[in-house]
């Protein structure tokens, strides 16, 4: 299975003004033309500002589909341009119902493993000035997905994304999300995804205080 990258984004954490306020941010990328050194912690042009919240080895990498824009597009009837999502690799063919937790891709010289789903953010508000996206990316589910690194290599924007490694389970990356989301108070449910290989961590975590609250 090859899927084709639509588009290769990196970007620094600068000072923007938005919506009448300074922030900070790594969500504003470019498109590159050249090949990025993709690190255990993301690409070497990339970075983030927030890192409570963002970055880190179980989200070096963002993914968002390509097929999303479509729905964006005519959600507010204007063209979004890449990577309006402030997704490292804008993706063709492939989204968070396709992906399972811990499926292993070959990408360029290295290899990346699915790890989460990405949470609406509001800076998805603020740079695209639609105060309501966050809200709209939790009830589609049309959040994008994170990988971790698990060999360092260099990455073209010529380059294919191809599946190596299949994991065992068949939860994807939406029915993480859709949990999280959407089926807060399925105790079984969350129990089931805490013994997933290839879970990030700090999703683990939240799964777990959840469980704990509901006793």
């Amino acid at each position: 299975m090859v899927y084709t990258i639509i588009s290769l984004n990196v970007g620094k954490p600068k000072i923007y003004q938005l919506e009448g306020k300074e922030i900070r941010t790594g969500f504003i990328k470019k498109p590159i033309n050249q090949p990025s050194f993709l690190t255990l912690t993301g690409f070497e042009e990339d970075g983030q500002a927030d890192l409570k919240n963002h970055g880190g080895v179980e989200k070096a990498l963002l993914m968002y589909p390509k097929e999303h824009y479509l729905f964006w597009n005519k959600q507010y009837n204007k063209s979004f341009a890449y990577p309006a999502f402030g997704e490292n690799i804008t993706i063709e063919g492939l989204t968070e119902k396709d992906v399972f937790i811990g499926d292993i891709f070959q990408l360029g010289e290295a290899e990346v493993q699915v790890s989460q789903p990405r949470q609406p953010c509001y800076k998805i508000a603020k740079v695209n000035g639609i105060n309501e996206m966050p809200a709209v990316v939790t009830e589609t589910g049309y959040s994008g997905f994170y990988f971790r690194v698990l060999k360092e290599g260099a990455v073209k924007p010529t380059d294919e994304l191809k599946k190596i490694k299949e994991a065992k389970h068949r939860v994807s990356s939406f029915d993480i999300f859709d949990c999280l989301f959407h089926d807060r108070q399925n105790k079984q449910r969350m129990e089931e995804y805490l013994l997933l290989d290839g879970l990030a961590a700090n999703v683990k975590a939240t799964l777990q205080k959840r469980i704990d609250k509901l006793g």
